[in-house]
């Protein structure tokens, strides 16, 4: 058996092990970016509801706050499961490793690192 045949089965059997996991791998993708976008959408949910009566403004936040970012953690969640269950099996474990250095990145540009 040759290195690149070595190496093909390798990634393949991590593709697979990645798949099996995949609702979750993505469920701490999407959870990642709110924690680090969280803050961005709850100022513009502030703005919206800031000149209202402080029980309706209370009422609204903690609304947003339990079902909004559930609404788009189940939104997101599902789309990017199956986007990343279409691809290239082999090269599943290098996008899922990229996407994770890319929030990565994304937390270090807001400081968050």
């Amino acid at each position: 058996m040759d290195i690149l045949g070595w190496l093909n089965d390798i990634l393949l059997h991590v593709s697979a092990w990645m798949k099996g996991y995949l609702n979750q791998i993505v469920l701490s993708m999407v959870a990642t970016l709110l924690v680090i976008y969280g803050d961005n959408i709850l100022k513009m949910v502030k703005q919206q509801i800031g000149s209202l009566k402080i029980f309706l403004r209370i009422t609204l936040f903690v609304a947003f706050c339990a079902f909004g970012f559930s609404f788009i953690t189940s939104i997101a969640a599902p789309f990017l499961s199956n986007w990343l269950a279409q691809a290239n099996a082999p090269l599943l474990p290098f996008i899922i490793v990229l996407i994770y250095y890319l929030l990565g990145y994304l937390a270090q540009r807001k400081g968050m690192l």
